[in-house]
């Protein structure tokens, strides 16, 4: 294969029918997918270097608790090493609240906590219906 490994690595990870984002261990955002961008429609440019918890993606439950501080399930999956799946609503780039699925897994080096990858995937409107009075909270 004529293709270097990161390259190989860089056109999978853009290609996924998902959005990926890594953060390091104070929250900041160091990588932000392709698919990241196609689901929020915020670019890798507006992203990567941002804190995760600047109200973005402002993600929320079911009932409607912000999660970016106090109930971030990357924050505690630095803080743990344990993953995370759950669904959630965040805000795209035109203020409307999506749901979507978001898997956590911790980022290590050896012993090292580096930071956390989400995952994240659309869900059904029909199955999570984001409730008419946190459409644009």
């Amino acid at each position: 294969m004529d293709i270097e490994i990161t390259e190989l690595l860089q056109k999978i990870v853009d290609e996924a029918p998902m959005g990926i984002y890594v953060l390091d261990t104070e929250r900041k955002i160091v990588f932000w997918s392709t698919g990241a961008e196609r689901i929020t429609g915020y670019s890798r440019e507006e992203m990567v270097g941002r804190y995760c918890f600047e109200g973005m993606l402002n993600h929320i439950d079911r009932e409607g608790v912000h999660l970016c501080h106090d109930f971030c399930p990357m924050m505690a999956t630095i803080f743990d090493g344990q993953s995370r799946e759950q669904p959630v609503f965040l805000k795209d780039r035109t203020g409307q609240r999506i749901p979507v699925m978001v898997h956590t897994e911790p980022l290590f080096k050896g012993q090292e906590t580096l930071g956390a990858i989400e995952y994240f995937w659309l869900l059904p409107e029909c199955e999570y219906p984001v409730p008419e009075e946190r459409r644009h909270s």
